[in-house]
């Protein structure tokens, strides 16, 4: 009523002083009151939300306090910086593990928290929860139309083509070949810098191992960016592509802000060299002669490049030099960024960690197998398999992914999705929600990932019988909703086995010669803000030949 009230009484003023005559009023004064007007009107309409917005009385109890005009925008933006944090604390103030906000050009946000509904999100009803057209608008320079940002018939295209890549046969292949020669690469630079006792950036390490892998063998490019003093040209360019997207999410002005601030620029010429690459190895590929073709695929092998130059429609069209481009770097993104940043996670914690460190090598030693095998791996790597799970909980790849709804629905805890709606999960807050992980949720416990240790880890107790004796139990295999580091549902990551494979390999070769040490006196270790979740700063350690 109150609220009708003033109004009325706006309307009055309209009415009374704006719209009466002249009198001795300029016309600047006019056009001033009038501005004054309106923006009151708009601030009775939009009291705590973002403009455009309709009211959402049913979302009040589980609804941030809100601006007028912009809802939560300010606040979101002002916390970017740690917005990863901010998200997982608001999420403790709001104990039914959803909570809502609204931030200009995206609407209502509701964000979830928990297993049950992220299954419904994800798997139950899949078909009503998209990419959507804002992210993919955002995406669209860097990641154009990949696996990605796309839906529908094109991202099924993208999943069901890429998916012949990953195989038990090619995966021994990897291990044996690509994996190993790397990994090996890698060794080689670490042995370098512990004769000149000069401090690395082990994060950098691994994305240029990862990407040095990944475009070779889904590509065929040699970068050989290990092999390569100063900067990583492609990496630096991808890094800054990947960062700036991700700031466009939170900035409904960016096409403006980035031009004043010269990024659209700096994006032009990051994605130029990105195309770059992309177009080399599609052009290289299309040159190749069947002789050619034949010697590389020797072992009986097509990686991702020849499944998508062979993809035909319906109509026996091909993929364009574009549509390719769009495969390159989606897949580059996943095959780069996600492994070696897990690596660098799984590293800082374990050098945080002391026992975990005595574990990791005890096993590596007990087993002491230089070279790996497929059979090593899946089998005999128990604890290290634990380690790497435990920093992908708490250091998922992709921190936090964005859905918009196709039509109305209702979420299994009763919350009310109109369509339109965005539905914000992050997969950071869901590894440190202690209603999901128990009590120790916050804490790196590599022990909570063995079968029968759950509930000990629930109730805030450890057994380390396992660490004396190095007989470790089975790793167990989680909920794909309780732990969703590799997506889950439909759209769950077709490469975690290889990520998983991958990573164990270079653990067993790194950890079996070096012992790393975090250089004094740096920051402790945060995410930096960007659509996969990379470190703010250098990874800075000093490399040490074990004494065995």
């Amino acid at each position: 009523m109150a609220s009708t009230a003033a109004l009325q009484a706006i309307v009055a003023v309209i009415k009374n002083r704006i719209l009466a005559p002249k009198g001795g009023r300029t016309r600047g004064q006019r056009a001033l009151l009038l501005a004054i007007i309106s923006t009151l009107l708009l601030v009775a309409k939009y009291p705590n939300r973002a403009l455009l917005t309709r009211a959402r009385p049913d979302l009040k109890a589980i609804s941030w306090k809100g601006w007028p005009l912009v809802g939560n925008t300010i606040t979101v933006i002002r916390n970017r910086a740690r917005f990863l944090d901010q998200i997982t604390e608001g999420f403790d103030d709001f104990p039914g593990d959803v909570m809502a906000t609204t931030i200009l050009g995206l609407g209502h946000v509701i964000a979830i928290n928990e297993p049950v509904c992220l299954e419904h999100v994800l798997k139950t009803n899949f078909e009503n929860y998209e990419k959507g057209a804002i992210l993919n608008t955002v995406l669209r320079q860097v990641l154009g139309d990949g696996i990605f940002d796309s839906d529908g018939q094109l991202w099924r295209m993208h999943r069901k083509t890429a998916s012949h890549v990953f195989s038990t046969k090619i995966y021994r292949q990897l291990i044996d070949g690509c994996f190993h020669d790397h990994t090996q690469h890698l060794c080689r630079v670490l042995d370098q810098a512990a004769v000149a006792g000069k401090p690395v950036d082990l994060q950098a390490l691994f994305l240029r191992l990862t990407l040095d892998a990944f475009a070779k063998l889904s590509f065929g490019l040699d970068i050989d960016s290990l092999g390569k003093d100063g900067q990583d040209p492609f990496g630096s360019a991808f890094d800054f592509a990947v960062q700036q997207t991700d700031m466009r999410f939170l900035n409904p002005l960016w096409r403006i802000t980035e031009v004043f601030s010269g990024n659209a620029r700096r994006m032009r010429q990051a994605v130029a060299v990105i195309d770059r690459y992309a177009f080399d190895a599609i052009r290289n590929r299309k040159r190749e002669t069947e002789e050619e073709r034949a010697r590389r695929q020797s072992h009986g092998r097509e990686d991702l490049l020849d499944l998508f130059l062979k993809y035909r429609d319906d109509e026996g069209k091909a993929l364009g030099d574009v549509e390719l481009r769009d495969v390159y770097v989606n897949f580059i993104i996943a095959g780069r960024d996600t492994t070696a940043q897990a690596l660098s996670w799984m590293y800082y914690e374990v050098m945080k960690n002391p026992t975990v460190q005595e574990n990791l090598w005890k096993e590596i030693d007990r087993i002491n197998q230089p070279k790996a095998t497929y059979e090593m791996l899946t089998k005999e790597m128990r604890y290290s398999h634990a380690v790497f799970l435990e920093s992908l909980r708490l250091y998922p790849p992709v921190p936090r992914n964005l859905k918009t709804a196709v039509a109305d629905d209702v979420l299994p805890n009763g919350v009310q999705v109109k369509a339109g709606d965005r539905i914000m999960f992050s997969t950071y807050s869901i590894g440190r929600n202690r209603s999901v992980w128990g009590p120790q949720a916050r804490e790196f416990l590599p022990e909570r990932w063995f079968e029968g240790n759950t509930k000990e880890i629930e109730k805030g107790l450890l057994d380390h019988h396992a660490s004396v004796t190095g007989e470790w139990p089975k790793v167990r295999k989680e909920s794909q909703y309780k732990f969703s580091s590799f997506n889950a549902g439909p759209r769950i990551c077709l490469g975690q086995t290889f990520a998983t494979l991958e990573a164990l390999t270079v653990i067993n070769a790194i950890s079996s010669r070096f012992e790393f040490k975090l250089v004094p006196g740096q920051a402790p270790a945060v995410p930096l803000p960007s659509l996969t979740i990379p470190m703010k700063n250098p990874l800075m350690v000093t490399v040490h030949r074990r004494q065995l």
